[in-house]
């Protein structure tokens, strides 16, 4: 009976620390999904491209609005000296004669 009695505290010894290391993981990955800090991660990584897209659309207009006022430039000289004028809309290309 002392025998059976051992055997059966070593199997319940086993199970407990089983269960003791299936808890732990348990709690392990609960914690993974608790943690919030991936997508807090994410949002500030998705608030600095929004940024930087505002900041590289702002250079556009201003790169934009400088080569508009060199084409007007120039044909304000094409139309001094009488020359034909070319005014570019948009990607096409008109010519006034």
């Amino acid at each position: 009976m002392n025998k059976n009695t051992e055997e059966l505290e070593q199997e319940l010894n086993q199970v407990n620390s089983d269960l003791l290391a299936k808890t732990n993981k348990l709690e392990d990955k609960g914690t993974e999904f608790n943690d919030a800090k991936p997508l807090a991660n994410v949002k500030k990584a998705i608030k600095t491209v929004k940024d930087d897209i505002k900041s590289l659309d702002i250079r556009i207009g201003v790169v934009s609005n400088t080569i508009l006022q060199l084409k007007l430039k120039e044909r304000g000289k094409e139309i001094e000296d009488g020359k034909a004028l070319e005014i570019l809309d948009n990607e096409y290309e008109i010519e006034m004669n």
